[in-house]
């Protein structure tokens, strides 16, 4: 790539990173944590994605693509940070019991209504729930987290009552985990296998849709008819999910999904366009 190609990307990178920026430094991470996590990153995508024959990048080449001299790239393997990395399961298993609880027909009616649930009675109960879809994670610690967001209450006799489909953490810091997890990552994904060398039938779908037009004095009216469409249609897509799963009868699985969110940039525009861009 040329030096004069470089400077939009440059520039497209730096836009993305200063809201990153903004967030780790109220969470306290300065930039000599980012700056291993960072070479981290590097260091492993050099090693497992660019070696020859299927085997690990030596350290040499890696310190040649990276640009770290040697000694840095073996330091960098000597570092931990993979093994403390918080595990996806513990951060989408309050999610995923909620899933289903709305999906599996012993705990919902036929219309995907939730039932009322005992914590431990019965052959649907609350334990039985967590036990399929939440791994090793002891039942009271779901319980105690849907309860403590709000996504679940007790009634008078002691049932679990959901009262809403989705899991959204209080505390700010479960918020900035789940969404680096479940937000930041998948779009990062798609747009590194985008940018592969592959045909235009490979690429995922991926596409921002946006108005320049809109006037501030409609700007909460605009949020909240579209906050209401996500939400419609992510309900729509997580009822197709459950079709598909209780039509499966394949032992292999994987993961898949889209993601929905709403933004604003803050920038005015003069020339204001409204535009989809996809890939």
């Amino acid at each position: 790539m040329t030096d004069s190609a470089r400077q939009p990307l440059f520039a497209a990178i730096l836009a993305v990173m200063r809201p990153i920026a903004a967030t780790l430094l109220r969470f306290g991470v300065g930039y000599r944590e980012f700056s291993d996590i960072c070479k981290t990153a590097f260091v492993d995508a050099a090693s497992e994605e660019f070696g020859v024959r299927g085997r690990q990048t030596n350290i040499s080449r890696i310190a040649a693509m990276t640009g770290l001299t040697r000694k840095e790239v073996r330091r960098i393997k000597s570092l931990a940070l993979v093994t403390t990395l918080p595990s996806a399961a513990s951060y989408s298993a309050p999610a995923e019991v909620l899933h289903v609880w709305h999906a599996d027909q012993r705990f919902c009616s036929e219309t995907g209504t939730p039932h009322p649930l005992h914590f431990d009675s019965g052959p649907a109960s609350f334990s039985v729930l967590v036990s399929s879809c939440a791994g090793d994670i002891p039942p009271g610690a779901i319980r105690a987290e849907l309860k403590r967001v709000g996504a679940v209450i007790e009634d008078a006799d002691g049932r679990l009552v959901v009262q809403r489909r989705y899991y959204v953490p209080v505390d700010a810091g479960d918020r900035l985990l789940q969404g680096l997890l479940f937000g930041l990552r998948p779009v990062a994904q798609t747009v590194a296998h985008n940018t592969k060398p592959i045909s235009a039938d490979e690429r995922r779908f991926q596409r921002v849709v946006q108005s320049r037009l809109i006037p501030v004095a409609r700007q909460y009216e605009v949020e909240q008819c579209l906050r209401k469409r996500m939400g419609d249609l992510s309900e729509e897509v997580d009822d197709y999910f459950t079709e598909i799963e209780s039509a499966s009868g394949s032992d292999e699985v994987m993961t898949l999904g889209i993601g929905l969110y709403y933004y604003e940039d803050g920038v005015p525009d003069a020339e204001g366009t409204k535009e989809s861009q996809a890939s």
